[in-house]
């Protein structure tokens, strides 16, 4: 397994749209009280997430994500690559769609992690498949699953951002969060069953073509106006599994983050 983040495609698409965090994320660890204490206008924005969350069909896509920069420096930096989602009610899989040559090497026993640094999670953590629940009362938990030790890791909300989840349970559900569609404008009227939206702040115009039936975003793209930067994420709607990705680790062992601190 190697390394990924939901972050570049969370960061890039929320900046250009403005938005840093999408509705419905609560602490993970919240306690009873404290979920009894919400407002009603928060209680009532949670079970509008909710509804929303279970009214959305469940899908298996292929993500594939390809960022360009320029820099001062003249260099062109290309990066690509690919995830798969899978996406229940209340329940997201993404893990990363190795490539066939890093594959086949890790096959015939090649290491290609750089182990891990005092003070920071193992690589097997920033590696591994990542599973974020999500509650009717709003409350999350992120997980990430450690096939090799057969464990699954619960980890906290300060260390989130080290296992690639950004803090938006509306962006790793849907992509592109339901309130960010709505602060776009819609392009024309729907196609094929896609209607285009377009959002533009100052020099960075981002279109988003959205599967209105599969409530998913088919594909993604930002560009800075100048030709020096440029985002693109395709999703690409593959067969249901036989069996979900997660049945295996139903039988793990379980942790928490700080088990695998140095």
């Amino acid at each position: 397994m190697t390394s990924f983040s939901l972050r570049p495609r969370t960061l890039a698409l929320l900046c250009a749209l403005g938005l840093a965090t999408g509705a419905g994320a609560q602490a993970p660890n919240a306690s009873p009280a404290a979920d009894a204490a919400l407002a009603p206008a928060n209680a009532a924005a949670v079970a509008r997430t909710t509804a929303a969350v279970d009214a959305a069909p469940p899908v298996r896509l292929r993500l594939s994500y390809h960022t360009m920069a320029i820099g001062n420096d003249g260099v062109q930096r290309d990066t690509r690559y690919a995830n798969t989602m899978v996406r229940r009610p209340g329940r997201v899989w993404v893990e990363r769609d190795l490539p066939a040559v890093l594959r086949d090497s890790v096959s015939h026993g090649h290491e290609h992690a750089h182990g891990p640094h005092a003070g920071h999670a193992h690589d097997e953590a920033q590696g591994a498949p990542l599973q974020v629940h999500r509650n009717a009362d709003g409350t999350e938990r992120v997980e990430v699953v450690l096939a090799k030790t057969a464990r699954v890791i619960e980890v906290d909300r300060a260390h989130h951002g080290n296992v690639g989840y950004g803090g938006s349970w509306d962006t790793v559900y849907w992509l592109v969060p339901p309130a960010a569609l709505r602060k776009m404008q819609a392009v024309g009227a729907p196609k094929g069953g896609v209607q285009r939206y377009r959002a533009q702040a100052g020099e960075q115009v981002t279109l988003v073509d959205w599967d209105v039936a599969g409530q998913f975003p088919r594909r993604v793209e930002r560009t800075d106006g100048h030709g020096t930067s440029s985002y693109l994420m395709t999703a690409t709607a593959l067969p249901a599994p036989a069996v979900p990705p997660w049945k295996a680790s139903e039988a793990y062992g379980r942790g928490d983050y700080s088990d695998l601190l140095d």
